[in-house]
């Protein structure tokens, strides 16, 4: 998995992620503490904890783009309803 975070502001961040889906580097904005997200990602991923649990604060759509690097707008594309 690559991440690359950007520090939008003291409580934001941009991440971007390689599509599981296309292969395309997708950006999300999450609210979360550029700090505390780097803390959490580790956690994350060394751990081996489960993503709902070390990031609460985030949604459901934000949470897999951290899992897949899939967005919203192309979760629909590939899976309309």
């Amino acid at each position: 998995m690559y991440v690359q975070m950007k520090s939008l502001s003291d409580k934001k961040v941009t991440v971007s992620m390689v599509s599981n889906f296309s292969g395309k580097t997708n950006t999300m904005e999450l609210p979360i503490r550029p700090m505390e997200f780097s803390r959490l990602i580790n956690r994350w991923k060394s751990d081996g904890e489960y993503v709902q649990d070390v990031f609460p604060m985030l949604d459901d759509s934000q949470r897999e783009f951290l899992i897949s690097g899939v967005t919203p707008e192309e979760w629909k594309e590939c899976f309309p309803e």
